[in-house]
């Protein structure tokens, strides 16, 4: 959000908008039912890099989708006919995932974790490998936003070790890259660290968040295979499904978006916005913890600004949300976990103010 509250939309989006809708030669007929080509592979190439040995080997594809869960949709789908094997979903994330919902609606048994250590008030990569230790062998593993997880050298050797003993899928989930770190390639190297080690997944991309095109819901379904014959196999089977949830996908986000990655001046003018909004993002939270700290809140806030990305943990217990929510209408959820840029000049001074008033009430 602005600060104004208002949703924020890069300026070279603005802009590129209206090049398109004035372009005399643009074709308004169907798009295939795998989507724009030119924007797949823009897609792929920001994730995994232009020189991705998977992309030169033609291991990685995908199929471009409709909405924000449009990729969870497609990707069960075919899980649940082509796998039949994976009964079981675990969801590994920071924040309830919707495509719980999905998966659930599927008839596939799920289980939720979470990553945030309440006591330490961290993402803990402990509790990543511990819980890989514990759930069913041949399970679909979601990964979602766990970008405050450092793994030592030793957990990513356990943790692949773990995910190929067990016959693990790993599905992932990147909603918003850049918008965590203002770094795109960090901002997927987890992710990386699979493709480079030849596993086979499913990953949904969305690039509705990173571009401030929310009306569009766009992005893709990412398959990586072990080879071109076994990725085309899987892309055959997934148009078949494609044609019965929503036949063939909206061009006007896709033509945006590869219009910006596919132009160097336009796609560093975006990156820099999206810099632009993370420092902006950990201004807030270095506001938010300065007051906190001036009001003489009880406890440490240290763990606000260590946390990145748009959204964190304030960690706050039950008791603390319910006095926010019924006493100071401040709608959070029980984990505490809230939008930092919702937080504005306007409204910063109530929020900590109630969130003070909150822990004293419960301290005391």
């Amino acid at each position: 959000m602005t600060e104004g509250g208002h949703p924020w939309v890069s300026l070279v989006v603005r802009k590129t908008r209206l090049q398109i809708a004035e372009d005399p030669s643009l074709n308004y007929e169907y798009l295939p039912l795998a989507g724009l080509k030119s924007f797949i592979q823009a897609s792929l190439e920001l994730l995994f890099g232009k020189h991705s040995q998977a992309i030169v080997e033609k291991r990685v594809g995908g199929v471009h989708i409709v909405g924000e869960s449009g990729a969870f949709q497609l990707g069960a789908q075919f899980l649940k006919i082509w796998r039949k094997n994976l009964k079981t979903v675990c969801i590994i994330s920071c924040q309830n995932e919707q495509c719980g919902l999905i998966f659930r609606d599927m008839g596939f048994t799920v289980y939720e974790y979470s990553v945030w250590n309440s006591t330490d008030l961290c993402s803990d990569p402990s509790i990543f490998v511990e819980v890989l230790q514990h759930i069913p062998a041949g399970s679909i593993l979601v990964i979602g936003n766990i970008s405050d997880c450092r793994f030592t050298q030793n957990q990513w050797t356990k943790l692949m070790s773990i995910i190929k003993s067990k016959q693990i899928f790993p599905f992932f989930d990147i909603p918003c890259q850049g918008l965590s770190t203002g770094d795109l390639e960090e901002d997927s190297k987890f992710l990386q660290h699979f493709v480079s080690l030849g596993f086979e997944f499913f990953c949904s991309q969305s690039l509705s968040k990173n571009f401030g095109i929310y009306d569009e819901g766009v992005g893709i379904l990412v398959v990586a295979a072990l080879s071109n014959q076994h990725l085309l196999c899987v892309i055959s089977q997934l148009m078949d499904y494609v044609q019965a949830l929503w036949g063939n996908p909206p061009a006007t986000g896709a033509r945006i978006i590869t219009s910006i990655l596919c132009n160097p001046a336009l796609f560093g003018e975006w990156k820099q916005s999206l810099k632009g909004v993370v420092e902006n993002i950990m201004l807030i939270k270095e506001k938010v913890k300065e007051k906190l700290r001036l009001l003489g809140t009880p406890g440490s806030w240290n763990h606000i600004t260590r946390q990145s990305g748009t959204h964190g943990y304030l960690g706050l217990n039950y008791q603390q949300v319910e006095f926010l929510v019924k006493k100071k209408h401040i709608y959070l959820p029980k984990t505490s976990r809230i939008n930092f840029t919702c937080i504005n000049s306007s409204n910063i001074d109530y929020i900590t103010q109630s969130i003070h008033e909150a822990v004293m009430l419960t301290e005391g």
